[in-house]
């Protein structure tokens, strides 16, 4: 039987039952439950991330940052709204591309275009 510590791995991700991903950089870290949480700080970065346990789906250690991150938003785009082949929410949720679409962040695609669209 082989021994694993954390320290063998870079990342711990963890995942939500909406599909929210969070990786931290796992040396220096630590894992806490609460009553119904489950808060994980590292002591080195800053990162920390709280979790109700009800919202926890899983949580694993890699060597791969297993989140999706996004660079800067643009305000405004190229692509046409109307105009899209696709729309997603953050996480990945594929919406109708004539919706009304309420205040927040979405990755529209046209063809080999994806970009990223702030609605105010």
């Amino acid at each position: 039987m082989a021994a694993v510590h954390a320290e063998d791995f870079a990342y711990l991700t963890i995942v939500e039952t909406d599909g929210t991903k969070t990786s931290l950089t796992a040396v220096g870290l630590s894992i806490q439950f609460g009553e119904n949480t489950l808060t994980a700080t590292n002591a080195y970065t800053a990162e920390q991330k709280t979790v109700s346990l009800t919202q926890l789906a899983s949580m694993n250690f890699s060597n791969n940052d297993e989140t999706t991150g996004l660079g800067n938003i643009q305000v405004g785009g190229d692509i046409d709204i109307h105009h899209a082949d696709a729309v997603y929410t953050l996480q990945g949720q594929q919406l109708p591309s004539n919706r009304q679409l309420p205040k927040g962040i979405y990755i529209i695609r046209k063809g080999n275009v994806t970009q990223k669209l702030q609605v105010r």
